[in-house]
């Protein structure tokens, strides 16, 4: 066989190989089978790609991970220290939308920094619950037990559906502390 056609028979068995067409080992045999124990360097191709794939899918991650957090103490410091109520709180629902989403996505690739945009989004929905007591509700501290408790069993739902323990530990302090206060103070 000339070595034209067996370059693009090992082309065309890498190919099914990655496209995963025939099992592994058979795409292995047929390429030690045609390349006659000679090196046919198209797995070192296909490493050096995924490596590469790889670093960049890192370093995206990372770099949105960051925007995430400076948005999101940002954001928390614009709910706090501006009178306006409905921008700061329409902008921070937007963006935990879009954190929840990246961190689903995320989640899926088994991502290191998903918990950490899950956890910000659920801090900034704290801080959107505080906003809205604070501009809407002051005179009504039931109100804002009740929006705790809200955040809190979101919390715990969170943690029990995505099977993250720490979810579900703060949700249920969180419900603890907030229900002993409740039962504390009120009767």
């Amino acid at each position: 066989m000339s070595l034209q056609r067996k370059q693009i028979v090992l082309n065309e068995i890498a190919f099914w190989k990655k496209n995963k067409l025939l099992p592994e080992h058979y795409c292995d045999f047929l390429m030690a089978l045609y390349a006659q124990g000679e090196d046919t360097g198209i797995e070192e191709k296909e490493n050096s790609s995924k490596a590469i794939l790889a670093k960049d899918r890192k370093n995206k991650t990372i770099l949105y991970t960051i925007l995430g957090v400076i948005t999101s103490i940002l954001l928390a410091s614009l709910l706090f220290m501006t009178t306006v109520v409905f921008l700061p709180i329409i902008v921070s629902g937007i963006t935990i939308v879009m954190f929840l989403y990246i961190a689903v996505k995320l989640l899926k690739n088994k991502s290191v920094f998903s918990p950490l945009l899950m956890v910000c989004s659920a801090l900034l929905l704290l801080a959107v619950s505080f906003k809205v007591w604070e501009a809407y509700f002051t005179n009504y501290p039931s109100v804002l037990i009740c929006l705790i408790l809200g955040n809190c069993i979101i919390w715990l739902l969170s943690g029990l559906f995505q099977k993250l323990v720490y979810f579900s530990i703060s949700g249920i302090i969180g419900i603890m502390f907030t229900l002993f206060y409740l039962f504390y103070f009120y009767f």
